[in-house]
């Protein structure tokens, strides 16, 4: 590891301010608190709980932070303020308590019983934007967030009584191992030269890498096993245990958290300093760190450090490539990996979160990394070699950033008002989006068979391309249900393509993530990729279910709709052994379609008194998701909410610039 940096307690000045601090600590003494400290909870050391700072802490000089805690005016217990009881209408949001959250499976802290039932939080944060349902959770506004659309379906889901907090109850609280046990982390400190073992590397360039190489691997493997320099200090230590966790994290086949204690110590490296200096290493370290946050629910944290990833990306002038250039071509191909990675994470959550595109459009002239073997570019290369016409590490980095080229012109156009007609969007999707999957190397094919490493790859490339064509069109198989029901509008060509595309992208997503987890190999990674899109398009049968349930009438397509959720629900009870998240999104879609199974039992129904019919209208549901789907919306009275006809929803959908609501 570095050798110049000394241990700063070693210091002489810093011991005796630290013995200077201790004093004044002492003599300042306010009392005690009622449990430890951070960071001796951190250390796993024994705190003297004295207010304004511990013992420890203030022999060492660190930093002394206690928690406050609430008492609810209901329940009289105590709860973090990190997850307070009511969320602010200003979209606020922290999200540090879903570190401690996340050490047990089903969400409750260390020092509750580990056989008793356990309250839900007041609000439920997820990194797929689709079970945080609040009205002022997260910031998830837009129309292409799923949280929007769930509570399209189901009115109540942003209130205490709704299908996510009904759902909870069918299903008792689960102990964290098989024998009860809290599972033991890795101690508070490893070093990396002995606790950031070979298989904990291996796991990640094994299979997060291959779908985003934003580290050029045989680079990172010479620094780590110290055959060439590591560069930029404990910059580079950062990245090594970030890339540690990632690899624990992505390639799990359990629901265990090993891979939080080595995210914690790369946290620790992480300095406010750092962002007063720019270098590649940092922003590989803070995209990964980034990506990684959003799988563990904490999309808000991660959002943000991407935010500094790619500013310092701009910095360092990633988007660009110079004109006379002597640049090694390694050198220049990593440059485009590590920007094209940062836009496929930034892209990607903007439209998983339904918020504006950040990522810019203009000014930038980066080519996309080239399709080849690592082997055949080395340090030594002084030319490019010809692209493989075989799946590579690279393959999925470069359709991914050509898609979202393609596609984020559609995604401007339907977050924005008026929201296009359906003869605009079957012209942009056959100009844009058909014209890239015509383009695509024949190995991204369905039936193409790929190596096993690159099947999670190329899954993931086709459920993109089939969940955005669902966001796309899903507003038209909405108009068209509420239409129906009066049994009042012809649809005209392309409304029907629009309904019809929505429908049978959503089929092609759920019998894709079927054959994808009935036969591939199982790891985190695919299981929240899965999860994801089978959550995202099993909505749209839901949809369709539950307005042909207000109808009071059979459709000739019910019977498939059904056999649709059949199959999303078995699918995500299988992911939930790795995935706890799936439990909860089973529940959701369970509790969705639960009138429509009139010739099923559920066993988890019957636990629960609470599970009523739902008779709205599907103009109550519409109203209801009015101003979450589209917040640039003026707010409409209590009288006019309930009272809203679906020519007006359907003005808004069209494009007529005389409605006033657009």
């Amino acid at each position: 590891m570095d050798g110049t940096q000394n241990n700063t307690l070693d210091d002489p000045n810093v011991a005796a301010v630290a013995q200077s601090a201790s004093a004044t600590s002492r003599d300042l003494l306010l009392g005690r608190a009622e449990q430890a400290c951070k960071e001796c909870r951190r250390r796993k050391a024994k705190c003297d709980r004295a207010i304004p700072i511990c013992g420890l802490c203030s022999k060492y000089a660190a930093l002394c932070l206690y928690e406050k805690h609430y008492r609810t005016p209901l329940t009289r217990k105590y709860g973090n303020l990190a997850c307070p009881p009511i969320v602010s209408h200003g979209f606020e949001w922290d999200e540090q308590y879903i570190v401690e959250k996340q050490t047990s499976i089903s969400g409750w802290s260390p020092d509750r019983s580990t056989s008793e039932g356990v309250e839900e939080d007041p609000a439920v944060v997820d990194g797929m934007a689709s079970l945080t349902i609040g009205e002022s959770e997260g910031g998830y506004l837009g129309v292409a967030s799923g949280a929007a659309v769930l509570r399209l379906i189901d009115p109540r889901a942003a209130s205490t009584s709704g299908p996510l907090k009904a759902a909870s109850k069918l299903r008792p609280a689960r102990i964290l191992s098989n024998d009860g046990t809290w599972p033991e982390l890795l101690c508070d400190q490893p070093d990396p030269n002995r606790h950031i073992v070979d298989s904990m590397i291996d796991a990640y360039f094994g299979l997060y890498h291959i779908n985003y190489p934003i580290v050029h691997e045989p680079t990172f493997r010479a620094q780590y096993s110290e055959l060439i320099e590591r560069p930029n200090g404990n910059c580079w230590k950062f990245l090594a245990y970030v890339i540690a966790a990632v690899g624990v994290f992505t390639t799990s086949n359990t629901a265990e958290t090993a891979d939080l204690a080595l995210f914690a110590q790369a946290k620790s490296l992480m300095h406010l300093s750092y962002l007063e200096s720019g270098n590649l290493t940092l922003i590989q370290a803070l995209g990964l760190m980034s990506n990684y946050l959003q799988r563990k629910d904490m999309p808000n944290s991660g959002y943000n450090y991407l935010g500094l990833a790619t500013r310092m990306a701009m910095g360092l002038g990633l988007h660009k490539e110079f004109q006379g250039w002597s640049i090694p071509p390694l050198k220049m191909e990593i440059r485009r990996r590590v920007w094209w990675c940062l836009a496929v994470f930034d892209i990607g959550a903007t439209i998983t979160y339904g918020r504006p595109v950040s990522w810019p459009a203009g000014g930038v002239d980066v080519a996309l990394p080239l399709n080849i073997d690592d082997r055949l570019l080395t340090a030594g290369s002084t030319r490019y070699p010809e692209p493989s016409l075989e799946f590579t590490i690279y393959s999925t980095v470069h359709a991914l950033s050509s898609f979202y080229l393609a596609s984020m012109p559609i995604y401007a156009r339907i977050i924005s008002k008026p929201f296009p007609s359906a003869k605009e969007l079957v012209e942009l999707d056959d100009r844009r989006i058909s014209r890239w999957c015509s383009d695509l190397p024949p190995f991204f094919a369905k039936d193409y068979q790929v190596p096993q490493k690159y099947r999670t790859s190329q899954a993931i490339v086709m459920w993109k391309c089939q969940n955005f064509r669902i966001i796309m069109y899903r507003p038209f198989v909405i108009r068209r249900l509420l239409q129906s029901r009066q049994d009042r509008h012809e649809p005209s060509l392309e409304e029907s393509q629009a309904y019809d595309r929505c429908l049978h992208e959503a089929l092609s997503t759920i019998e894709s993530v079927n054959n994808f987890w009935t036969y591939q190999k199982h790891s985190r990674l695919g299981a929240w990729y899965a999860l994801y899109f089978l959550f995202q398009a099993a909505l749209i049968p839901c949809i369709c279910l539950r307005s042909e349930s207000a109808k009071d009438t059979t459709s000739e397509n019910t019977d498939n709709w059904l056999q649709q959720i059949r199959v999303t629900l078995q699918v995500m009870k299988s992911i939930g052994t790795i995935l706890p998240t799936s439990e909860k999104c089973h529940d959701v879609i369970w509790w969705l379609c639960r009138d429509s199974f009139h010739e099923d039992s559920s066993p988890s129904a019957a636990l629960n008194p609470d599970l009523e019919p739902i008779n709205e209208s599907p103009h109550t549901q519409m109203n209801n998701v009015y101003s979450m789907m589209w917040s640039h919306a003026p707010t409409l009275d209590a009288d006019t909410t309930m009272t809203m006809q679906d020519d007006a929803w359907m003005a808004f959908l069209e494009e007529e610039n005389n409605n006033p609501y657009i």
